[in-house]
């Protein structure tokens, strides 16, 4: 210490501004880094982890009925969907006995020989990823497991170019303060100041949309807008996610995020104002052999054709969503009569069952539409799907290019057997 202050005591004046300047940027930067980069990890792990368990109950959601009446093609049309996330390791269904019934992988990954089951529902951060167990149900009664990993590759990738982002910006904080001199001692608190509390505000509010003013073209000035650009960064990048996390890339609609967040709104709505409320459950007929014989390509053309035609024949407050390979659905509130979601559905039929030209390919599919209602069937989003599912395979069972309105009658008869031609 003695020689630190004697090695101090000896410096020029203008050399002791410039190691005053130096520690007191790195008192306030080395704090906001350290801050930042934690909450950047954790908040990307979090969010990686509550998409993966998204993921795994919609799949367990969808996958109930597949399970228990044994239809494997249904069951692997449904881990198909994961094909869109690229993260997913591999998903794997299976029976009460423990046996396999449906599997999905990714790029050759190996399914370890040793799957967990019988274990409570949970998520857990393994040496590979995330790991999640979901026992499924149907109608209280267990019918199988479902064991999803996720890796987290994009995440550490993510990370370090996150982490060299804020090294230069904080190299380039530290050259400019060594540079100045006494007079500039003074109008670096202010700035520094203000930079401390944007950070303190950005982490309180969460709200990257915050910037610091810049008002010198001096290094102070540059600093502010370093910290604003990373801010910016962070802010694009929220956006990104944002329109991932709730955006289907093939068709425009909105994807089974926002589905499920939108129904529970629509759910909670109805109950609370004592309106009826609306799911149709859309499942095309025989695209899956359209999709075989002409391509992924003409395919996806024809989802978006279909995404069309559904949008054409809402309301403007109705929401259609894709929420798997073929699979649509419809959200309707304030609906005034059962009658007009028939009148509706019938619409849709009609319009799906026209021929699309594609690729110089005339394409005739169809779809089969199951209705449910809330509060007459059910009060909760994940029954109300159900519902909505159980009818549509009983109008798969009228001979497709069908609707139906579910009935609690029905539930002893629905197989939910019916593949896809």
């Amino acid at each position: 210490m003695t020689r630190l202050r004697r090695w101090f005591s000896d410096l020029s004046i203008e050399h002791k501004l410039r190691v005053i300047a130096t520690c007191a940027v790195l008192s306030v930067l080395l704090p906001i880094v350290g801050f930042t980069l934690t909450y950047e990890y954790f908040a990307v792990r979090r969010a990686a982890m509550q998409e993966i368990q998204e993921e795994a109950n919609i799949i367990r959601d969808n996958s109930a009925a597949a399970l228990a009446f044994g239809d494997i093609n249904g069951a692997t049309e449904v881990l198909d969907t994961l094909r869109s996330l690229s993260n997913i390791a591999y998903a794997v269904l299976m029976l009460p006995d423990g046996s396999i019934f449906a599997q999905y992988t990714r790029n050759g990954a190996t399914i370890p020989r040793a799957l967990p089951q019988g274990q409570p529902d949970q998520a857990t951060m393994t040496s590979e990823g995330i790991l999640v167990l979901r026992s499924v149900h149907l109608k209280s009664q267990a019918v199988g497991w479902l064991v999803v990993e996720s890796r987290l590759d994009e995440l550490y990738e993510r990370m370090r170019l996150y982490a060299l982002f804020i090294a230069l910006n904080t190299l380039v904080a530290l050259s400019l303060a060594y540079a100045l001199g006494r007079y500039l001692i003074a109008c670096i608190t202010r700035p520094l100041s203000r930079l401390v509390r944007l950070t303190h505000n950005v982490a309180n509010q969460k709200d990257y949309t915050l910037r610091e003013v810049v008002e010198s073209r001096d290094e102070i000035g540059d600093l502010s807008q370093a910290f604003n650009s990373m801010l910016s960064n962070i802010h694009e990048r929220d956006v990104r996610l944002n329109h991932l996390a709730y955006r289907d890339n093939v068709t425009g609609l909105t994807n089974r995020h926002y589905f499920k967040e939108r129904a529970e709104q629509a759910v909670g709505n109805a109950l609370h104002n004592g309106s009826l409320c609306c799911l149709m459950f859309i499942d095309l007929d025989r695209f899956k052999a359209v999709n075989d014989t002409l391509g992924h390509e003409v395919g996806d053309e024809l989802l978006h054709v279909v995404a069309q035609r559904l949008s054409g024949l809402l309301r403007n407050n109705d929401v259609v969503c894709r929420i798997g390979g073929d699979e649509f659905a419809v959200i309707l509130e304030n609906v005034k009569s059962i009658d007009n979601v028939k009148a509706m559905a019938q619409k849709m039929v009609h319009a799906l069952a026209q021929a699309v030209r594609l690729q110089g390919h005339d394409i005739c599919i169809g779809a089969s539409i199951g209705i449910s209602a809330c509060p007459d069937d059910t009060n909760t989003v994940t029954e109300l799907l159900r519902c909505a599912d159980v009818a549509m395979y009983q109008a798969k069972g009228l001979g497709r290019g069908q609707f139906f309105v579910y009935d609690k009658t029905i539930e002893k008869y629905a197989d939910g057997s019916t593949d896809d031609v």
